[in-house]
């Protein structure tokens, strides 16, 4: 509901109603005023409780009531709030003890009205009485449009009623169309509608981050005064003043209003920021590979992920890196513990003709402090399919790594895609020399080349040597038994991905993480 108030020099934030005084404001003086409030639902008249002038007598006819549908827009001073529905011509809304003295023989009423789009409002009846017996009626000074489109409120006026110190007012309808009534005022002279005060905007606007944010809070009008919460509760000028520092450093919701005298206050301007942890955000092991057109996961706005300048995210959940931002476009995702390993799937997008998929190169990183980064793959358009998605990895990550971050470093043309990300949790057998029971042989040559593809070497300038490979879980792939030392050896066939090395001799055991591409 907009406050129907103005903001006064001493402070005090609402006009006084008070039947029989009077308040100069802006050359008029308000003799009478009623918004109907806001009821918590279709209260009839007889029932309710909100009247801003006990002292006033306010009866109804029928099942004449207050709603709060339909709330009065439109117009400077709307309340939005309650309104009276006048729907019947067996229907009628009095009010009674109305005190009108002025030095000026008549004064004006004025109403917010709303019509259906059939009516120009000649249909709308206003009477007032000195004795509850002798009724005169009031012409209402203004003629509505009619037609479609015209059912709205409107602010209209009900000129020469007389300056009395009992008056009593009845509204009613001589056909049965809808009329609602509002926002009720009677003035000695000409009303002098205010304008409004504009709502404060806040920059940035609300959304989830993973840092604290510093908002800067603006109105529109000049030398309006801006005051705000951040539990939810609607602002007041008795609330917390901006001056021109905010900073927003856990979840919340802000609220804030504007005032400047002789305006109206601003609607609230409502806000809802999510600021999430920055240390300890993705739970390892973390797997989104069940994606599907039907039930997907957006990726760039998951928890645990900052995106920049990437563009919208697929039906399927992959996240769409632009080729008009490489170099800029960024997915950075934020680890709560160790982690392991790294897979995720790549799709590359043409544009306008077959060959248009070129110049990419798609950069994977990681981090201890995402601020210095190490190259964990350096991919292009060969090594990215664009007839479906290309699985790339598993790749080692460093035991130290809270951060890892895809990136399109260069793209001529064409679009990336990303997609079904999985990150491991570091196990025991991730460590890069892995022991057992009996002597351990010092680090000694390491097998070359690492990542391989169809073969290696692996000089331990032992004999009587028995190599092993072993997949992630245990289980033996391929063996080689009493091979010359530095021997080539074959691992053509072998599925690519992260593999353990063990090489066992006279005088003990050596495990190497190794890679086959």
């Amino acid at each position: 509901m907009k406050e129907k108030t103005t903001r006064i020099k001493t402070g005090i934030g609402a006009l006084l109603m008070l039947l029989g005084a009077t308040m100069a404001l802006h050359g008029q003086t308000a003799l009478y005023e009623e918004d109907f409030g806001t009821p918590a639902s279709a209260t009839l008249i007889q029932h309710y409780a909100g009247w801003q002038n006990s002292s006033v007598i306010y009866t109804g006819n029928g099942t004449c009531d207050i709603r709060t549908t339909s709330a009065s827009t439109g117009y400077g001073g709307a309340s939005g709030g309650g309104n009276v529905m006048i729907n019947d011509t067996l229907k009628w809304f009095q009010i009674s003890g109305l005190n009108t003295s002025s030095a000026l023989p008549t004064v004006n009423l004025y109403c917010g009205l709303r019509k259906t789009a059939s009516e120009n409002g000649s249909n709308f009846r206003v009477q007032f009485s000195t004795d509850s017996m002798i009724w005169v009626e009031l012409p209402m000074q203004d003629t509505l449009p009619t037609g479609t489109g015209t059912g709205k409120w409107f602010r209209v006026c009900f000129p020469n009623l007389p300056a009395h110190p009992y008056l009593h007012l009845r509204f009613s309808n001589l056909a049965k169309v809808d009329y609602r009534l509002d926002d009720i005022r009677i003035v000695e002279g000409t009303e002098t509608v205010l304008e409004t005060t504009a709502t404060p905007t806040a920059t940035p606007g609300g959304g989830t981050y993973y840092e604290e944010q510093r908002v800067v809070l603006e109105c529109a009008t000049g030398e309006a005064d801006i005051f705000y919460t951040l539990d939810g509760s609607t602002p007041t000028e008795m609330s917390t003043p901006y001056l021109d520092t905010l900073t927003v450093s856990s979840s919340c919701t802000l609220k804030a209003l504007a005032l400047k005298s002789g305006m109206y206050n601003s609607d609230v301007l409502t806000v809802q920021y999510t600021i999430l942890d920055t240390i300890s955000l993705l739970a390892l092991p973390f797997d989104i590979s069940g994606n599907s057109d039907s039930s997907h996961l957006d990726i760039k706005t998951m928890a645990g992920f900052r995106s920049h300048k990437l563009g919208s995210s697929y039906a399927n959940g992959s996240v769409k890196f632009e080729s008009k931002n490489a170099g800029s476009a960024t997915l950075t995702a934020h680890l709560d513990s160790s982690p392991g390993t790294l897979s995720f799937d790549l799709r590359g997008v043409k544009g306008g003709n077959p060959s248009s998929y070129s110049g990419i190169t798609f950069i994977v990183s990681e981090s201890a402090d995402g601020t210095q980064w190490s190259t964990v793959a350096t991919l292009n358009e060969t090594e990215i399919s664009t007839d479906g998605f290309s699985h790339l990895g598993p790749y080692p990550l460093s035991e130290e790594t809270r951060h890892i971050r895809w990136m399109l470093a260069a793209a001529s043309n064409g679009n990336t895609q990303l997609n079904n990300i999985v990150i491991t949790k570091r196990t025991e057998t991730d460590d890069d020399d892995v022991g057992i029971d009996g002597p351990v042989v010092p680090p000694g040559p390491a097998p070359y080349p690492n990542p391989a593809s169809t073969t290696f070497r692996w000089n331990l300038c032992e004999e009587g040597v028995v190599i092993s490979l072993y997949d992630l879980t245990g289980q033996l792939v391929r063996q080689w038994e009493n091979i010359p030392d530095g021997q080539v050896l074959d691992i053509s066939g072998i599925t690519a991905g992260i593999y353990l090395l063990q090489a066992v001799t006279p005088t003990g055991k050596i495990t190497k993480k190794f890679i086959i591409k």
